[in-house]
C-alpha cells in the first residue's frame, strides 16, 4: 500500500484515462482513433459513475498531506469528476460531446455537435497510412462516422418525444449547419494518393465512396429528417433552457460550473447590468476625443468613410491579424518570463461553420498542424469594419488563449491531466486579462481601436445580460437582441448568431469571460498590495500561468501562496 502522494497519483493518473476519452482530447494528444466518439445514453451513464467514484476517493484523502502542485491536480480532478457525475442526469436536457464541458441542449447546433464533427474530421484528416491495416482501420471508422451522425438524428428524435425540441430560431440553422457537413463529406474524408504513398490500392476511393453513400449519407439523411416541418411546427418560439424540464436547475449549475464562483443567475445578470454602463461612457470619451456626435452611429459613420479598417478578401483580414501579432512580437518578453515554443497564426473557419459561429475559435497546436491558430469567419470579417481585430488577436492568440494553452501543453512538469484539461473560467477569463492587458501595453495605437476593444468588451460584457436573461429569467430572444442593438456595436448578423448561440446552443458557457478577468485582476490587484514595490508583472503572469487552468478559488488560493512564497524568497 503506497502513502498519501501515491494514491494521489492513482487517482490522477486514473482521471487522466478518462480524459483521454474525450475526441477533443485525443486530437491533441494525437492518438489515432480507432472508433468514433460515443454519446450515447448508455456511454454517459459509464462516465457519470466514473466521475461519481473519483470524487468519493480524493473526499478520502487527506489534502493537507500533500505537497501543493499534487493537491491541485487533486482539487481539479474532484471539480471536473463533479460535473461528470452530473451528466446522466442531465442527459436529454444538455450533453458535453466533445468532454470539455461544453454543454449544448441540441447536437445539431454550432458550439456543440458541429464542434464535435468539426474535431472529427480533424481527427480523419490526421490519420497516419504507415501499413497496409491502417486501409482497412481507416475505411473502419468511416463507417463508424455514420453510426455518430446516426446518434445525431436518434437523440433530436428522443428529445421531441420527451417535449423538447429546439426553439424555431434555431431549426434552419441547425438544418444547414448538418447539410454543410453533409455537402463537405468527400472534402473531408476523401484520401489522397499522397496520403496512402506506397499503400496506395485498387479499389479504395471507390470503397470509401461506397461506404460514404450507404453509411454516412444516409444517417446525414435522418439527421436533417429529424428536423422536419412537423418539428419546426411544433417547436416552441420561446428559446432558453429554463423552458424544459429541470432546466431552471441545471442552469443554475451550469453558471457555477462555467464561473467556477458561487454566484446565481440573477447575481451575474446584475454585475452585468452595471459593467455595461461602465463601458458605455468609456466609448462616449473616444467619440468626442475623435470630435464625432455622442452616439455609435455617428462612429459607425465615421469608420465607413475609412477605407484603412475594412478588408475585402481572406488574405486581406489575415494580413490585417498579422499587423497586431507583428506588433506585440517586440514586447512580450517585457511581461513574460516563459513563452510557448509553438508558433501561431490565423487560418480561415472550416465552411460549414461559416453560417453558425459569428467570429471563429483557436485551435491548439497538435500533430499536423503544429501551430496555433486562429480559424476565423472570413464570411463575416470581409463585410465589416476590422477595428476590433487587435482586441480579438490578442485573446485568441498571445498573450490570449495560446500563450496559456501552448505554454500549459509544453509543461512537462504538470501532470497529463493539468496539461491538457481546460476550465471555462481560467481559460476565457485568461484571455479577456490578456486583450486588457495588451491595452496596457500599448498594442491599441490608435483611436478607433481602443474603441474596438471596448466594442469587444460590451459584447462580453452583454453575454452576462442577455445569456441569463433567456435562459433564467424570462426574456425572450427580441428582447436579447434589442439589448444587443443598443448596447453593442455588432452587426445583426452577429447578433442573430451570438443570441442563438447562448440561449439554443451551449447556455452559460459565455459567463466564464468576463467574470473570469475581473477575478485575475482582482488577484493581480491583490499580489500588488502585497508585494509593494517587489511586485513584478513577469511573476504575477508566472503564479497564474504556472499550475495550468484552474477552478477560480483554486488559483485564488494558489496565488494566495505565491504571495508568501515570495515574501519568503531573497530579493533579486
Amino acid at each position: 500500500m503506497g502513502g498519501p502522494i501515491d494514491t494521489a497519483l492513482g487517482i490522477a493518473d486514473d482521471a487522466w484515462n478518462e480524459l483521454q476519452r474525450s475526441p477533443y482530447i485525443r486530437q491533441q494528444v494525437g492518438i489515432a482513433p480507432v472508433r468514433m466518439p460515443d454519446i450515447s445514453l448508455e456511454e454517459v451513464r459509464r462516465h457519470s459513475a466514473v466521475g461519481r467514484e473519483l470524487v468519493r476517493r480524493v473526499d478520502d484523502v487527506n489534502l493537507s498531506e500533500l505537497p501543493r502542485e499534487i493537491k491541485l491536480t487533486l482539487r481539479l480532478v474532484r471539480f471536473r469528476a463533479l460535473t461528470w457525475s452530473k451528466e446522466a442526469d442531465w442527459y436529454w436536457t444538455v450533453l458535453d460531446p466533445l468532454g470539455v464541458g461544453f454543454f449544448g441542449m441540441f447536437l445539431p447546433s454550432a458550439y456543440c455537435g458541429g464542434f464535435l464533427l468539426n474535431t472529427v474530421n480533424g481527427l480523419l484528416a490526421s490519420f497516419r497510412f504507415l501499413e497496409s491495416g491502417d486501409i482497412d482501420g481507416y475505411l473502419a471508422l468511416v463507417t463508424d462516422y455514420g453510426r455518430l451522425v446516426e446518434q445525431f438524428a436518434a437523440r433530436t428524435i428522443a428529445q421531441a418525444e420527451r417535449g423538447m425540441r429546439m426553439p424555431k430560431a434555431q431549426v434552419e440553422p441547425a438544418r444547414s449547419l448538418l447539410s454543410g457537413f453533409k455537402s463537405g463529406l468527400r472534402d473531408a474524408l476523401g484520401v489522397t494518393p499522397e496520403r496512402l504513398g506506397d499503400l496506395m490500392e485498387a479499389g479504395v476511393t471507390a470503397e470509401l465512396e461506397r461506404r460514404i453513400v450507404k453509411d454516412i449519407e444516409p444517417a446525414y439523411d435522418r439527421a436533417i429528417g429529424a428536423l422536419s416541418d412537423d418539428y419546426f411546427g411544433r417547436a416552441p418560439e420561446d428559446v432558453g433552457l429554463r423552458q424544459y424540464p429541470g432546466g431552471g436547475q441545471i442552469y443554475a449549475d451550469l453558471v457555477k460550473i462555467h464561473t467556477t464562483l458561487d454566484a446565481s443567475p440573477e447575481e451575474v445578470h446584475a454585475r452585468g447590468h452595471r459593467r455595461m454602463s461602465e463601458i458605455a461612457a468609456s466609448m462616449s470619451a473616444i467619440r468626442n476625443e475623435l470630435g464625432l456626435d455622442d452616439n455609435d452611429e455617428a462612429f459607425s459613420n465615421h469608420l465607413n468613410q475609412q477605407a484603412s479598417w475594412r478588408a475585402h478578401t481572406t488574405e486581406g483580414v489575415a494580413a490585417f491579424f498579422q499587423r497586431y501579432i507583428d506588433r506585440l512580437k517586440p514586447r512580450i518578453a517585457e511581461y513574460f518570463e516563459l513563452l510557448p515554443s509553438a508558433p501561431y497564426g490565423v487560418a480561415p473557419l472550416p465552411r460549414a461553420l461559416e453560417g453558425s459561429m459569428t467570429y471563429g475559435y483557436y485551435a491548439v497546436p497538435r500533430g499536423e498542424h503544429p501551430e496555433g491558430r486562429y480559424l476565423f469567419n472570413s464570411a463575416n470579417l470581409t463585410k465589416q469594419p476590422l477595428h476590433t481585430l487587435g482586441s480579438l488577436t490578442y485573446h485568441e492568440l498571445a498573450p490570449g488563449h495560446h500563450l496559456h494553452l501552448a505554454t500549459q501543453q509544453e509543461n512537462t512538469s504538470l501532470h497529463p491531466f493539468n496539461r491538457y484539461s481546460f476550465v471555462n473560467a481560467y481559460s476565457e477569463g485568461w484571455a479577456e486579462y490578456a486583450a486588457t492587458l495588451a491595452g496596457e501595453m500599448g498594442m491599441y495605437e490608435q483611436p478607433e481601436e481602443r474603441y474596438g476593444r471596448l466594442v469587444f468588451d460590451a459584447l462580453l460584457t452583454c453575454r452576462l445580460v442577455v445569456d441569463t436573461g433567456m435562459n433564467s429569467l424570462g426574456w425572450s430572444l427580441e428582447r436579447a437582441r434589442e439589448y444587443m442593438r443598443k448596447h453593442t456595436a455588432m452587426t445583426e448578423a452577429e447578433i442573430r448568431s451570438e443570441s442563438l448561440r447562448y440561449s439554443c446552443d451551449i447556455p452559460g458557457q459565455s459567463l466564464a469571460y468576463k467574470l473570469g478577468e475581473t477575478h485575475i485582476l482582482m488577484l493581480r490587484a491583490r499580489m500588488m498590495r502585497a508585494r509593494g514595490e517587489d511586485f513584478s508583472i513577469k511573476d504575477f503572469h508566472a503564479a497564474i500561468l504556472g499550475p495550468g487552468a484552474l477552478p477560480l478559488q483554486d488559483l485564488e488560493w494558489h496565488i494566495e501562496n505565491e504571495i508568501d512564497r515570495l515574501a519568503a524568497s531573497p530579493k533579486r
